[in-house]
């Protein structure tokens, strides 16, 4: 069960109630918890006759077209400007830090009023009215979930269906197909309410889990041949190069869930993968097998996240120097050598 107080739920129905034109967004290089959430949440306020958008600020993968048959999410361009100027009201889906939204930020935070949902703990100093956050929710969409119920949307119980597909690609994508710990019975109860509104589980999971390119395996195949390991075979990671997208031909989707797949190798206890972007920056992804928390390490990157899956974006470090920095600081928790690299 969530912790979020009802009086939060209140607000965030005051807002709404407030509002006419109603902008959603989440963070860059979106995932199924920020789509999903943004997606239920908008046909929802489309029930209630709001003007409303879903704008990001970088396009949906195609392994989500799945839920969203309308093609209702956008890709933030200079000429939506007018329109977000127009904005009473903007909500964030899934952020963590504020700042993910990209170049959208000097936009979204200044002109109207903003709430932020998520299951991610948020950065202080930020700029929201409203923050509905539960660290203990196993996806953001589980949040929106419990704000439908609390506030009876579809009295019979059964979600529309494209609400319900939206809110199983939330929590399916981010409970690794219920397989992580912040896996509750009341997640099961989630997924059976929307199973019992009329979705296809397996097609949806089939949808998202099994449309991998070629360059993808190509990649992967990379990425196996290169790991770097510690001798006690406890910290694995990955550097994925702009050369070696090129080389395989890969894209930044293609990444997706790589960190989460050579956590998997036997005897790993943290993971992490570095991604060199093409605007002399990097990202960093870390997961724990549970033993050890890593949203610290991420924080000396200038990352968080939660306890056992978290990351950052670096700027002005070197790869080679962030290796040394996670490495340093992984030694502390789990003492032993690391390969030469």
């Amino acid at each position: 069960m969530t912790t979020i107080n009802k009086s939060l739920w209140d607000r965030l129905s005051e807002y709404i109630n407030n509002s006419n034109t109603i902008l959603l967004s989440t963070h860059i290089n979106s995932d199924g918890d920020g789509l999903g959430s943004e997606l239920a949440m908008y046909y929802y306020l489309k029930d209630l006759n709001k003007d409303c958008r879903i704008i990001n600020p970088t396009p949906r993968p195609e392994n989500y077209s799945i839920i969203d048959p309308d093609n209702i999410v956008e890709c933030y361009e200079e000429n939506f400007n007018p329109w977000i100027e127009g904005v009473d009201l903007s909500i964030v889906f899934d952020i963590g830090d504020y700042k993910r939204v990209g170049q959208l930020k000097e936009y979204i935070y200044n002109n109207c009023k903003s709430i932020c949902i998520d299951h991610h703990p948020v950065r202080d100093g930020n700029p929201f009215d409203l923050v509905i956050v539960d660290s203990d929710a196993p996806a953001t969409g589980y949040l929106i979930w419990k704000y439908f119920q609390y506030i009876e949307y579809q009295k019979k119980s059964i979600l529309p269906m494209k609400v319900a597909n939206a809110l199983y690609a939330s929590v399916v994508t981010d409970t690794g197909s219920f397989k992580y710990q912040s896996t509750t019975p009341d997640t099961h109860y989630m997924a059976a309410h929307l199973l019992e509104s009329g979705i296809k589980g397996y097609k949806l999971q089939s949808h998202i889990y099994e449309q991998r390119n070629l360059s993808f395996i190509k990649l992967l195949g990379s990425v196996i041949n290169n790991l770097k390991y510690s001798i006690n075979n406890k910290i694995i990671w990955i550097v994925i190069t702009q050369e070696l997208l090129n080389e395989t031909k890969s894209s930044y989707d293609d990444v997706d869930g790589l960190t989460e797949f050579i956590r998997m190798i036997k005897n790993v206890e943290i993971s992490f993968m570095i991604l060199e972007k093409d605007d002399n920056s990097h990202r960093v992804s870390f997961r724990s097998s549970g033993n050890y928390i890593i949203n610290d390490t991420a924080g000396l990157l200038g990352g968080g996240g939660h306890k056992f899956a978290a990351g950052a974006k670096v700027n002005n470090i070197s790869i080679k120097d962030t290796e040394k920095l996670i490495l340093k600081d992984l030694l502390k928790k789990i003492p032993g050598e690391i390969n030469e690299y």
